[in-house]
């Protein structure tokens, strides 16, 4: 009986030990930031939060003292995200972007202000760069018309390396920008869905949120034609990064090309 008793208290023991283990080993998946602070140490008074709502491992809500985003899903895939600003008190509706997906990868995201819509059509390419054309679409929906700009993102690892924009006839500028990454992990990665959304997906000045590390540097190249009457300065912005034991980001802080700070971000998990 004694030995019967005993062998039931070290079952016990061992699944007790094993939940709180798992209490206090959450699966890496469940890491996801909750407040995302942002500081400029030359404004201080321009600072804020902005905070994440989640439904298990699915975006919900973004807000900051600017403005909100609503998303809705489809599965696991983001379908739908909806843009608000905040102005004294009031919340006005800014933009509506919608998403169609193939093959579990980015199809069209089409985005409606006021009373202009904007469609991308993504077209996938085996060297891993995606060719972007840009349409207006019309207000009867029947309509579309091609423009002239054209874009080609390329991604390696998960990680937009490269991004060449042709503005078109108007500017004559073709502007490529180069990206640079750690190997840690992105403080995002984990928000289901949000990698497939590619470049369409960006916080206020952070960028690149879909990737799978953190970007540690990006510069611009801006090569002008014939009919450009433009001036461009050099712009390029350099990150550098604190992780926690687990390898996710509690801090980063941005640099521009004089080699100032240009502002603070700090996670919460």
């Amino acid at each position: 009986m004694q030995k019967k008793l005993l062998y039931c208290l070290l079952i016990v023991l061992s699944v007790f030990n094993s939940c709180s283990n798992e209490e206090l080993s959450p699966s890496e998946n469940t890491i996801l930031p909750k407040t995302l602070k942002t500081i400029y140490p030359n404004s201080p008074s321009e600072n804020y939060d902005t905070n994440f709502i989640y439904d298990g491992n699915k975006i919900v809500c973004i807000t900051n003292k600017n403005g909100k985003r609503d998303y809705e899903y489809d599965g696991n895939h983001i379908m739908k995200e909806t843009v608000y600003s905040f102005y004294k008190g009031i919340e006005t509706k800014d933009s509506e972007t919608l998403f169609t997906y193939e093959n579990d990868k980015l199809k069209t995201a089409t985005k409606l202000v006021s009373d202009k819509a904007t469609k991308y059509v993504y077209h996938y390419n085996d060297d891993g760069s995606i060719n972007i054309e840009t349409y207006n679409l019309y207000s009867d929906a029947e309509k579309e018309s091609k423009k002239t700009e054209k874009e080609v993102i390329t991604i390696v690892d998960g990680n937009i390396v490269k991004s060449e924009y042709n503005s078109g006839d108007d500017y004559d500028v073709i502007s490529i920008v180069k990206y640079e990454y750690d190997t840690s992990k992105n403080a995002f990665k984990n928000i289901m869905g949000l990698n497939l959304l590619l470049n369409q997906f960006s916080l206020d000045y952070e960028t690149s949120l879909s990737s799978n590390n953190n970007m540690k540097r990006y510069y611009v190249n801006n090569i002008q034609g014939p009919l450009s009457n433009k001036i461009f300065e050099p712009h390029w912005l350099k990150m550098e990064y604190e992780y926690d034991k687990k390898g996710y980001p509690t801090k980063k802080t941005t640099y521009d090309y004089t080699e100032e700070i240009k502002e603070v971000n700090v996670y919460v998990y």
